[in-house]
């Protein structure tokens, strides 16, 4: 039964599903918000693979549903094994306690070698894996042994394969037939309401007729599976098995994992063996009948207590399993499931018509709440990059928390946001010892931290990123208007921080007498292909930013502020451009590429309040001038994190076009990963061919930019303020909704948190709409200037307000595609690169070919037959040789995977015409300035009418060796 069970299940997936990925047999239910795969990859690898996580705890999941592995590749020398810095180890399916981290001496990478003389790096240690099992049969005379690490061996005929991540419950189950002869489905629980409970339930039967066998199962606690620990106490009891650790280095701190092997039939035999470095509990079962094996380990450091006591963490692991083991697993099931729909609430984004925009929404939130939990405090509040599935850049903490990750958690779990905002407050005295080493008053945070928060050759805490320091006050300030923290908290673990960092900028920045202006130096804005610079643009408005919000803070609370904060506040310098664009730092010319978003972030954490205009001349004009320039010189290979920036704030200040919904597919399609819709890091993973760079996975910091984006970006939703008389700050939400034509149908939130009250939000072709979901406060909403129902208005418990939508301009009048066809790529374009862009009427978005040897074809579907007569292509920065249209006649099935054109039905009527440079590039010309792009305008020789349009665009003019084609930024058809 089990069999024919898994066999239907493999069958419906792609038939039923909400999405279905063909290349990796990926499915994606969106009622049930399940994620999954029938595609068994005998080769573990980490962008395959899911994991369990409740904000305490976590293990990565490999293949067959459990247990340790290192990555594994055909090519064993394959740099795809490698994670990246700072320990360029290998990557492997671990198992992580927040805040477990240790003390070594250095790391493989580092940014400042000459720090490690002065203090140890921190790094997260991976303690043993919880999940590890063993199975083994004897068939035939041969024994048979189930392991990911052996998956890859032709002996272990996996069939029927099925693993699901359930993302209501927070579970990976895994199911199979192995070796013809046992059904077996695994299911793995990090319990969200007994945080210290790991589960592993192995249900077992004969699969279809066949005769029933034994088999040994084996739970395995092993030193091997740890990474960056001490090995103290490894052990067995009369009640289950024990493994204690320490982190390296830190020999006061513990952990200990206690398992206990339960079976729901007897079980023929029993045994526990231990060695030097491990212990297992091994049980024979017979499948005369179905099995069940539960696996209960209680995981417990002594972070959780802030003690130093093995006992304690011993005594703590040994009841939660024991504790676990007494309950069934329905009971324990359901208060998982119950713990987690409290989690969820009414949460939920929607992209009508699209479950593709809707699953990366879902799970981006998901894989946030995963990482988190409400009860997390000081260290075990923590939040890496990678959460608590991987040890991609060493489990360190980055702004990446605070700018990123935290502020989006505020919509969605406020009361999470609050209590993982703890960890920098548990490091600010370490902050005011960094300070006081380099003769600094206040504070100032080191780049990386773990432990401790000391500065390191990871992480400086001078003479380089300073803008860490403003995303923590950031990250803050915003929790404070959204309502996640009240006064009280603001008082007493806010203000300290505010204070401090705006005392230490105060005293960093210099007053440059020409300019008449403050001044920076030697620094390094987000843009870490630029280092050590003067004058860094972000780090400029973003100190002023801090005094701002200092200022406004202390007046709220009626704390005194120093008057010199306030003068830097108002004459903090910008650099930019005869040309009127901002400098990302002051010497930079036209050749500059940017790793990531930077000058742009200076709308991004906007207050939409007047401070960038009176303290800069700051203006939308410029704003969007920068957006456009800096969109042009964005790193092909970037991280996830970028584009999630560029989307709102297009969606901000773009006036023509709908460029903000080409940004949200750049932000998603490059950098998604199916099965588990996990964001990498890179856009292309393949560490030869991206630039060098081993790709974080999973990538958090991408996941929370992409919930900014949905729940602020899209919506036009900012968290505001006021100043009374009195000068009490009193929150407003901003309301900004503009037209979204290239989304398939309306963008819906429900469950928006703000102010401890939950508002539902749709943006509509027409209008958008917030209904107040609440029951107690009424919410002052001010709809921005440029909608015609600009205002504020108080929307009180049970009422809706609804607004017209902005509707942007036309790039090009009259253009029958232009925020209106459908594009499609039949060859491949550059990494990172959307087809959208051709059509979304943003010069500042392209695509580009990435074979200039071969011709590029691009389908453009108009969505009903059009009448034309003539067109036109704007060109990007590389011109191709020659481009041709053709009209494609009959249907196209854009629907699978494979666009297929048959020969016959493309009648090209314009040919192989040369592209003519309208304006020509000069090499040599460095002013930093928007470039005037080359277009090319063609007329047919009669009207034509179709639904399908082919463009086709060869070589390149640029004599170069690169291999990459031409570039196209927008492709327009009139009739005329």
């Amino acid at each position: 039964m089990l069999f024919v069970f898994f066999l239907l299940i493999a069958q419906l997936a792609a038939a039923n599903a909400d999405y279905y990925d063909d290349t990796t047999q990926s499915h994606y239910y969106k009622e049930q918000r399940v994620l999954g795969t029938s595609k068994f990859v005998p080769y573990n690898k980490y962008v395959n693979q899911p994991y369990v996580s409740n904000g305490y705890i976590g293990a990565r999941i490999p293949n067959v549903g459990f247990g340790f592995t290192y990555d594994q590749n055909e090519n064993l020398t394959s740099s795809d094994l490698s994670n990246g810095w700072p320990l360029f180890n290998p990557r492997y399916s671990g198992a992580f306690i927040a805040g477990f981290y240790d003390a070594q001496k250095n790391t493989t990478g580092t940014n400042f070698p000459e720090l490690l003389e002065n203090g140890y790096e921190s790094v997260i240690s991976a303690v043993p894996q919880w999940t590890d099992l063993e199975l083994v049969v004897s068939l035939d005379g041969s024994n048979y042994l189930l392991s990911p690490k052996t998956t890859n061996s032709t002996t272990h005929n996996i069939t029927n394969y099925q693993q699901n991540l359930d993302m209501w419950t927070g579970t990976v189950s895994t199911s199979y037939t192995w070796l013809d002869r046992i059904d077996v489905n695994v299911s793995v629980i990090a319990h969200r309401q007994i945080e210290t409970l790991g589960l592993v339930r192995l249900e077992l039967s004969s699969a279809g007729s066949a005769s029933p066998v034994n088999v040994s199962v084996s739970s395995i606690l092993d030193f091997e599976s740890a990474q960056r620990c001490n090995l103290e106490t490894v052990a067995f009891d009369e009640s289950g098995i024990y493994i204690t650790v320490q982190p390296q280095g830190v020999e006061y701190k513990h952990a200990t994992l206690y398992s206990t092997l339960v079976t729901e039939n007897q079980c023929e035999e029993e045994a526990l063996v231990q060695t030097p470095s491990s212990v297992r509990n091994t049980v024979l079962v017979s499948l005369d009948k179905p099995v069940t094996v539960t696996k209960y380990v209680g995981v417990v450091s002594d972070d959780l207590f802030s003690s130093n006591s093995t006992s304690l963490t011993f005594d703590r692991a040994k009841e939660t399993a024991l504790n676990a083991s007494h309950l069934s697993w329905d009971a324990l099931y359901e208060l998982q499931r119950e713990s987690w729909r409290e989690i969820w609430g009414q949460s939920a984004v929607e992209v009508e018509n699209d479950p593709y925009l809707t699953l990366a929404a879902e799970a981006s939130v998901y894989h946030l709440l995963a990482s988190t939990r409400s009860s997390s405090k000081d260290l075990t509040a923590a939040i890496s990059v990678g959460g608590l599935s991987s040890d991609s850049y060493a489990g360190l903490v980055f702004w990446d928390a605070d700018l990123w990750m935290l502020p989006a958690l505020l919509p969605v779990a406020p009361d999470t946001n609050a209590a993982h905002s703890s960890y920098r407050y548990y490091l600010h005295e370490q902050a005011k010892k960094n300070a006081e080493q380099y003769g600094y008053p206040g504070s100032v945070y080191s780049w990386t931290s773990g432990r401790f928060g000391n500065c390191t050759g990871t992480g400086p805490c001078v003479n380089y990123e300073y803008h860490l320091n403003g995303a923590i006050c950031y990250s803050i300030w915003k929790s404070y208007l959204s309502g996640a923290i009240d006064d009280d908290h603001l008082e007493k673990y806010g203000w300290p921080i505010l204070k401090d960092t705006a005392a230490f900028f105060a005293d960093y920045v210099q007053f440059n007498d020409t300019l008449q202006k403050y001044t920076t130096h030697n620094l390094t804005d987000p843009d870490e292909y630029a280092n050590f610079k003067n004058n860094a643009a972000y780090t400029a408005v973003l100190i002023s930013q801090v005094m701002k919000w200092t200022s406004l803070v202390g007046q709220h609370l009626g704390k005194d502020v120093d008057p010199k904060q306030t003068h830097v506040m108002e004459n903090m310098y910008l650099p930019q451009s005869a040309d009127n664009i901002t400098l990302e730092y002051d010497t930079m010319n036209s050749s500059i590429s940017i790793k990531q978003a930077d000058v742009v972030l200076i709308t991004y954490v906007d207050d939409e309040d007047t401070a960038l205009l009176d303290y800069f001349d700051y203006d939308d004009e410029r704003a969007t001038r920068d957006l456009v320039y800096y969109s042009q010189h964005q790193s092909s290979q970037g991280p996830a994190m970028t584009f999630p920036v560029f989307t709102g704030v297009s969606q901000k200040l773009n006036t023509v076009g709908c460029g903000s919904q080409t940004y949200l597919e750049k932000s998603i399609v490059p950098f998604l990963r199916f099965p588990f819709a996990q964001l990498s890091e890179q856009n292309n993973d393949n560490y030869d061919v991206n630039g060098g760079t081993h790709p974080a996975f999973p990538f958090n910091t991408g996941h929370g930019g992409l919930v900014q984006t949905y729940y602020f970006g899209l919506t036009g939703i900012r968290f505001g303020y006021n100043v009374t008389s009195d000068g009490s700050i009193s929150r407003v939400l901003h309301f900004d909704p503009v037209e979204l034509p290239l989304l398939a149908g309306d963008l819906k939130i429900t469950g928006f948190k703000y102010l401890n009250e939950s508002l539902d939000i749709t943006v509509g072709n027409e209008t958008a709409t917030i209904y107040h979901c609440g029951d107690s406060e009424t919410i002052v909403i001010h709809v921005d200037d440029r909608n015609e129902a600009s205002g504020v208005y108080h929307l009180q418990p049970g009422h809706s307000l609804t607004v017209p939508v902005v509707v942007t301009g036309e790039n090009m009048a009259g253009s029958l595609s232009e925020c209106q066809a459908f594009p499609y790529e039949l060859t491949t374009g550059r990494d990172g690169d959307v087809v959208l862009s051709i059509i979304d009427g943003d010069n500042s978005t392209t695509w580009q070919a990435q074979d200039k040897q071969s011709n590029a074809r691009l389908l453009v579907d108009l969505g009903q037959k059009e009448k034309f007569n003539s067109g036109a292509v704007i060109w990007g920065d590389r011109l191709p040789f020659n481009f041709s249209v053709s009209i494609v006649s009959g249907d196209v099935d854009t629907l699978s995977a494979n666009i297929t054109i048959e020969e016959p039905q493309i009648n090209a009527v314009v040919k192989s015409q040369e592209v003519k440079i309208s304006s020509p590039y000069n090499a040599s010309d460095s002013e930093v300035r928007i470039t005037e792009l080359n277009s090319t305008l063609f007329e047919f020789s009669q009207t034509f009418e179709s639904q399908y349009v082919l463009l086709e665009i060869y070589g390149s003019l640029t004599e170069d060796d690169e291999e990459f084609g031409g570039t196209v930024a927008e492709f327009n058809l009139f009739n005329q």
